[in-house]
């Protein structure tokens, strides 16, 4: 499984804040065995995780859009580097025979 190519579920909810107002953004990832393991990932990123049944779901807030930003470019790629891994690991164990 890779987390890129899939389409995760999207809301979107659209406002104007301005540079200095509080701002926050949420992702929720359809990736129900992988789920755990991603959000293992982001203990160090300072985002609020939930973990459902089949997704996980990350909410990221800062005090400005340009440190939302940041923020959400680090939280993604600890996504995107947890997803390789996992993909990379999950090739070997088939490529082993799954020992």
């Amino acid at each position: 499984m890779h987390l890129l190519p899939r389409s995760p579920r999207r809301e979107t909810t659209v406002a104007n804040p301005k540079k200095s107002e509080r701002c926050s953004a949420s992702l929720t990832i359809a990736e129900g065995d992988m789920a755990a393991a991603l959000a293992a990932a982001l203990t160090t990123e300072g985002a609020e995780v939930t973990l459902d049944d089949d997704s996980l779901t990350v909410n990221v807030q800062s005090e400005t859009i340009s440190d939302l930003r940041a923020r959400l470019n680090s939280t993604l790629r600890s996504l995107q580097a947890a997803s390789e891994a996992l993909t990379e690991a999950d090739r070997a164990s088939q490529s082993t025979g799954g020992e």
